[in-house]
């Protein structure tokens, strides 16, 4: 399974098995990124949908997809490097097998 798509974002795929795994540490760090993280894709969504709604502002929805897009990508990143930590995915970007 591939963690990231072509714009380097965890996939969704990858997303459900970090969470199976994230029970494996005592803190709730993996689970609160995820949370973030669902958050910034709704919020991409929805500055999406601003752009056709409201044309007089598609600069300003334009950068804030952008940045969306930016924090998107650093936090798949830095979620991925997590689980890398506590052992969820090798170097390889391969999910290891629950124990």
């Amino acid at each position: 399974m591939q963690i990231f798509d072509a714009n380097n974002r965890l996939t969704p795929e990858s997303i459900v098995e970090i969470k199976k795994h994230a029970d494996m540490v005592q803190c709730e760090c993996p689970t609160q990124l995820l949370k973030i993280l669902d958050e910034i894709r709704g919020f991409q969504k929805y500055t999406f949908s601003c752009i056709d709604k409201f044309p007089a502002d598609v600069k300003t929805h334009t950068w804030l997809l952008e940045s969306a897009n930016n924090l998107d990508h650093m936090l798949s990143n830095t979620i991925a490097q997590l689980a890398r930590f506590e052992g969820f995915i090798d170097e390889n970007n391969n999910f290891v097998p629950r124990k």
